[in-house]
């Protein structure tokens, strides 16, 4: 720049014009400011000198925070003054001395976008979780047992998934969309990760009185609402089943059962040291342990003594007051029938048919099973156990295979 550059001064017409412009673009910003605050329920109690001046706002319940009215246009501009939860005061970093409130330290000025009310919109997610947690229960193949208590206060039941594993569960539906608030602090972080429990200030500040008298429990996570339910979130809520899908022996015990049209009878736990109670297709009662299991050609001890797998050539419908079997053995099929009746209280006998072809019985399961499927009917135990309101059903599709494809085989039983 030269020297003869001369800085022209400002006539008084350019001040009242850059005044004049000032007071629009404040208005505009406050207009702005208050559509929003509308828009998401607020109610502005406090009249603001200007934009980075903070407001109070109030919800229809009566919940309140402070916010600077520019902060409508981008959250960095301006700031919210939010309180940390019960019992919690927050810890402001190097740097971030000037969002402290004075002689407030559960308080505390964010650079944070203005959100509907925080206390609302979990209440109004918990209560629209609440409501669909018996379709969730459904959906995930959790039998719903009874009611249960949490160390959390929220609500919880007793369930059992189809592996007959047993466990409590959150009574909420965590498919239920809600809120991730984006407080637009750096690296990812939100205002939850400031707050630290009163006792714990405490030791960092001796001099300083506690906020409440005793301390709040586990903080809520970052972005979110402090609520995990089951085990993964919307997938497996079960951890047992989550637990053997991940380890190798395990699956493949299930796969060699399920391909040898073998019963597990009782309910698989995540380790590999345990012993089991089979029923084989032949209907042989036996226990084996898994490792054993998976080194012998065949998981039942007498087939496999023989070296003969034996191929289903029966086909079966049998029956209780809460449940409806389809099922496949060979010979006779009297043993897998005993099994049922003594581990499963199905004791009714409704459809038995022997000597089919090989490859017959396989055939009219998978109808059935994939006919049910194809109906939206899901099992209630397992891949094969149904509520018995499905039992007519059921004997619509395998009447109706055995009509088409074998119509000379008559039925041993017909109940």
């Amino acid at each position: 720049m030269s020297d003869d550059t001369r800085v022209a001064t400002p006539t008084p017409e350019d001040a009242m014009r850059y005044a004049r412009l000032l007071a629009r673009a404040e208005a505009a910003v406050m207009a702005l400011f208050t559509t929003r605050a509308y828009e998401l329920g607020w109610t502005v109690r406090s009249e603001p000198s200007d934009i980075l001046s903070h407001v109070t706002l109030c919800c229809d319940v009566g919940h309140t925070t402070q916010v600077t009215p520019v902060t409508a246009l981008h959250p960095k501009l301006g700031s919210t003054i939010l309180q940390a939860p019960e019992g919690q005061v927050f810890h402001l970093e190097v740097g971030m001395e000037h969002m402290a409130v004075q002689g407030s330290p559960h308080l505390a000025a964010f650079s944070i976008a203005l959100e509907e009310c925080e206390h609302c919109a979990r209440k109004q997610w918990e209560e629209a979780a609440r409501a669909s947690f018996a379709a969730y229960a459904i959906e995930a193949d959790l039998r719903i047992l009874a009611d249960a208590a949490s160390s959390n206060g929220y609500p919880a039941k007793k369930v059992c998934c189809l592996q007959g594993h047993e466990f409590t569960i959150i009574a909420m539906d965590p498919r239920t969309p809600k809120r991730e608030p984006d407080y637009g602090l750096a690296y990812g972080r939100t205002w939850r990760d400031f707050t630290l429990t009163d006792s714990v200030a405490k030791q960092l500040w001796p001099e300083r009185a506690p906020i409440t008298a005793t301390d709040s429990p586990t903080p809520l996570r970052k972005g979110g609402y402090g609520f995990i339910p089951g085990a993964s979130g919307a997938g497996d809520p079960c951890v047992t089943c989550v637990r053997i899908s991940q380890t190798p022996k395990l699956v493949e015990f299930r796969r060699r059962a399920r391909e040898e049209n073998a019963m597990i009878l009782d309910s698989m736990s995540d380790r590999v040291l345990q012993t089991v109670r089979l029923c084989c297709v032949a209907g042989h009662l036996t226990s084996v342990s898994i490792n054993n299991g998976l080194k012998r050609a065949l998981l039942c001890v007498r087939c496999a003594g023989t070296g003969v797998r034996p191929e289903p050539t029966v086909y079966y419908v049998v029956a209780g007051e809460a449940m409806v079997k389809p099922g496949i053995s060979s010979g006779d099929g009297r043993g897998r029938l005993d099994s049922h009746r003594s581990q499963h209280s199905l004791g009714q006998v409704r459809r038995l048919i022997t000597g089919l072809p090989v490859g017959a019985a396989l055939n009219v399961e998978r109808h059935v099973l994939s006919g049910l499927a194809g109906q939206g009917i899901r099992p209630v135990m397992g891949f094969e156990f149904f509520d018995a309101v499905h039992i007519d059903r059921v004997l619509e599709l395998a009447d109706g295979w055995f009509a088409t494809n074998l119509p000379n085989s008559p039925w041993s039983v017909t109940t």
